[in-house]
């Protein structure tokens, strides 16, 4: 089975047993918190992506670090992804439900690359038009590009608007050398 296939399978599963418990947004605000400790753990990371250590000394580790931290269902679901050997997509399982959360409650994310950084009014018409396009409230993830000559490129799932100087400028030869032909 793919890694893909895994982590839709084990989303769908902590989201529909979350939200049939009515502690879905408990269990959010748990993956939000795996997510961050992953993130900054790099030690927890490939101790749980470390295949060589016993699935019981995992489990142990996950039920020390998280009782009484997280609600019981989200602790039960770490313990039974590591019993089943998939530990190591724990982190694309937390995000993947992240995003599918903000999906149901009509959010997405717009990850910009911006050649600048960009002001709160230029943040703000992007994010507005962006909503307008998908007809859901966007989230703004921007980020620097000091490769970007000019301009910015946003992506929302698999939708990439490109508004860069280098992607303008190519389209401008093409339609310079069509207009010679």
């Amino acid at each position: 089975m793919k890694a893909p296939e895994v982590v839709r399978r084990y989303v769908a599963t902590l989201l529909a047993a979350a939200a049939e418990s009515d502690v879905l947004e408990a269990v959010r605000q748990d993956m939000e918190g795996l997510v961050a400790t992953l993130k900054g753990s790099s030690e927890l990371a490939e101790f749980l992506e470390n295949r060589l250590i016993d699935v019981q000394v995992k489990r142990a580790a996950l039920d020390k670090i998280f009782s009484g931290k997280v609600q019981d269902l989200t602790l039960n679901f770490l313990l039974l992804v590591v019993e089943r050997r998939r530990a190591a997509f724990l982190f694309e399982i937390a995000a993947a439900f992240l995003v599918l959360c903000a999906e149901r409650a009509g959010r997405v994310t717009a990850v910009v690359r911006s050649a600048t950084e960009l002001s709160d009014e230029q943040a703000g018409r992007l994010q507005e038009r962006l909503a307008a396009y998908t007809g859901k409230e966007v989230d703004l993830q921007v980020q620097v590009d000091t490769g970007l000559k000019g301009g910015l490129i946003a992506r929302i799932g698999d939708t990439v608007f490109d508004g860069s100087l280098a992607t303008y400028m190519e389209n401008l030869r093409r339609r310079l050398v069509g207009a010679q032909v």
